[in-house]
């Protein structure tokens, strides 16, 4: 990586676990990042696919200008006092159908607001619910590292952070990740970044790999391209 280049950057969105929370801290930020977080000047954008109230660290509503969560598909400002559900309302009866059959198929899974979280070993046979009920134009199923998301078709972390930068002012945009459901972000940014555990598929997409992981990957990448 080449260091001490100065780039020209209005927004930052960042993956939440294992991107700058760390595992080996319970999923936590560490006061390192948390201090270096806050001294940057361009507006921040956390995008995760957890619900907003099982974020573990809540420091993020002091370090971030907007949260997306649930996979891009609610927006979270005003230091966490303001949210909104960015996909329509039918969505939700939808989703009230499939939660149904779930409970009746003996799936086990977690709702949230909009999206429904279930164990990756139950992929194949969701799919297949979802075919049988021929919900595949309104159906899309996100994976990440342990499991899937099941979100109305069209959404996805890119879409959201996409909203969030618009209502922050739009410009340059740099995203960070780390899996699978983060190829999103990089879909609509100007300059990616993969942090040293990134999986592989994600690390094609980056034009700049960390040679750290987690939340020191996320350092090394700002502090090198002098963005303050």
């Amino acid at each position: 990586m080449c260091k001490n280049l100065k780039i020209n950057l209005d927004l930052i969105v960042m993956d939440y676990d294992r991107t700058i929370a760390s595992e080996d801290l319970g999923f936590k930020i560490s006061d390192e990042v948390k201090e270096f977080l806050i001294k940057i000047t361009q507006k921040k954008i956390l995008a995760t696919g957890r619900l907003f109230e099982d974020i573990p660290d809540k420091d993020v509503v002091k370090i971030f200008d907007s949260l997306v969560v649930e996979n891009g598909t609610i927006l979270i400002t005003e230091r966490g006092n303001r949210k909104e559900v960015l996909v329509g309302s039918e969505w939700l009866d939808t989703k009230k159908d499939l939660v149904k059959t779930l409970q009746e198929e003996g799936i086990k899974f977690k709702e949230g607001t909009v999206i429904i979280f279930g164990d990756r070993r139950d992929a194949a046979l969701l799919e297949s619910i979802i075919i049988d009920r021929g919900l595949q134009n309104e159906i899309f199923i996100d994976f990440n590292k342990d499991g899937y998301m099941i979100l109305p078709a069209g959404w996805n972390k890119g879409r959201g952070a996409k909203i969030a930068a618009i209502n922050l002012g739009g410009g340059r945009l740099m995203a960070i990740g780390d899996e699978i459901n983060d190829m999103p972000l990089f879909e609509i940014a100007d300059i990616r970044v993969a942090v040293g555990n990134a999986v592989p598929e994600l690390k094609k997409m980056a034009d700049i790999i960390c040679q750290e992981d987690n939340g020191k990957g996320v350092i090394e990448v700002l502090k090198n391209l002098g963005v303050n």
